[in-house]
Formats: structure tokens, C-alpha cells, sequence
């Protein structure tokens, strides 16, 4: 492969040269689309990352397809020889990609503590035990009864207060972007977040905790503000 295919520029190259670059360069593309996910967070953070983690493994799989050699090789390979334009492209990219993670990451942070600064917070405390979890809600003296639901109230925030009687569990809420561990004897406190979707979605516990490890999940469900009040009397509670 001559060095002009290597760094794609516009050096003449044999007619029988594959174009190389290019063949990679429209793998990555097709597959950055396909990698790409929902939720709009969790879009920007996968329309950053896949692109980036692609770009090294198609041109490391591309490369080890294309280039292989049968048997031991006799000679050393064609030096590779980088033009500058590439490496300071390379290395600008992924700094200005760090730089906006950083400044969407102190924004939605900063969104959070201010809304749970001017609203009034729900404090859920989460006990885990081998094999079930249980919820309370010590501002209106509710505990979650029968099947352990977390009920939590749409566009008001919430924190999590974790901790566990027993060995170490982990509790999580993958959409709603909680992740934390459930330590015996100490209680850890979770970022503030702020459900904006009525639906229903799971808790479970991420660290293996013995035997029924894998049925350790209960339901979220997040319900208007009526819907909650209803449902905290019905647990026992007061408003």
C-alpha cells in the first residue's frame, strides 16, 4: 500500500491500489449511524462516542483483513509516515470532543442542584436485603408495600438515600441515569435527577449478591402528582 492511499492525499497511485482510505472511511460511516441510540443525552454522549471508538476498530479490523500475509512474513512492512495535518486532526478532535463533555457535563449538573435548590426534593430511602429491595418515603411516613414499586412523582426531584443490611448490592436505574452502590451499614446518596416521562421502568441490583441475584428488580414507575398522592395514602402514608 503506497503512503499516498496511507494518509489520502493527492499523490498518484498505482491503478491496481485499492483505495483503502476511502473503503474504511465509508465502513465507519455506516456503522456510526447504526450504533446510534435514543434518549437525548444518552444520543449525544453515543453520536460521540461511536464514532470516535469506530474509526480504531474498523481501520484495526480493515487492516487485519486486508493486510494479512500467509505464513511468517520475510520482510518488514511499508514505514508509515503520517502527515502532520492528520495527527494535529486527530488530536483536535478529541480535545474539542473532551471540552464539550466537560461543558454539557457541568450544564446539566448545574440544571439539576439549581431545581433541586428551588423545588421541593423527594427523598426515597432504599434498603436492599438478599433478595428484595424496600423504599421509603420519610417525608410522608410511607413505606412501599407488596410488590416494593418505587412510585415517584413526574418533573419533581428526586434523591435516592442507599444502603444494605446484608452484603453489597448495587442499585440502578439505567433510564433514569442512576447507579450506585448499596453498601452494608453506610448510606450513599445519589445525584439529584428529575424524572420528565411518565412511564414505567426497572431498578435492579448490578453487583452479584448470591443466589437470586438475578431476580433482585422491582418496577419505577413515574405518575403525574395526583397519581402519587393517591398512591402514597394508599401505602400508608400522609400528605
Amino acid at each position: 500500500m503506497s503512503e499516498a492511499n496511507i494518509g489520502g492525499n493527492a499523490g498518484s497511485a498505482s491503478p491496481a491500489e485499492p483505495r483503502h482510505l476511502r473503503r474504511v472511511l465509508i465502513i465507519w460511516a455506516v456503522l456510526s449511524v447504526i450504533g446510534i441510540a435514543d434518549n437525548f443525552t444518552f444520543l449525544v454522549l453515543t453520536v460521540l462516542a461511536v464514532p470516535v471508538s469506530l474509526f480504531v476498530f474498523v481501520f484495526l479490523g480493515y487492516s487485519l483483513i486486508v493486510f494479512r500475509v500467509q505464513g511468517r512474513p520475510t520482510e518488514d512492512g511499508v514505514p508509515l509516515q503520517p502527515r502532520p495535518s492528520l495527527q494535529i486532526g486527530w488530536l483536535g478532535v478529541t480535545s474539542l470532543l473532551c471540552l464539550f463533555l466537560l461543558i454539557w457535563g457541568l450544564i446539566a449538573f448545574y440544571q439539576e442542584t439549581s431545581a433541586a435548590s428551588t423545588s421541593n426534593t423527594l427523598a426515597v430511602q432504599v434498603t436492599a436485603q438478599q433478595w428484595q429491595w424496600t423504599f421509603n418515603y420519610p417525608q410522608y411516613n410511607a413505606t412501599s408495600a407488596g410488590a416494593q414499586v418505587i412510585e415517584l412523582p413526574v418533573n419533581r426531584p428526586v434523591e435516592f438515600y442507599v444502603t444494605s443490611k446484608d452484603v453489597l448490592h448495587g442499585f440502578s436505574i439505567r433510564a433514569l441515569g442512576v447507579r450506585v452502590d448499596a453498601n452494608p451499614g453506610e448510606v450513599t446518596t445519589t445525584a439529584v435527577i428529575t424524572p420528565t416521562q411518565i412511564g414505567s421502568y426497572t431498578v435492579q441490583c448490578v453487583e452479584l449478591c448470591g443466589l437470586f441475584h438475578s431476580d433482585m428488580w422491582e418496577a419505577v414507575n413515574v405518575v403525574s402528582a395526583d397519581s402519587f398522592n393517591s398512591w402514597i395514602i394508599s401505602q400508608g402514608g400522609h400528605l
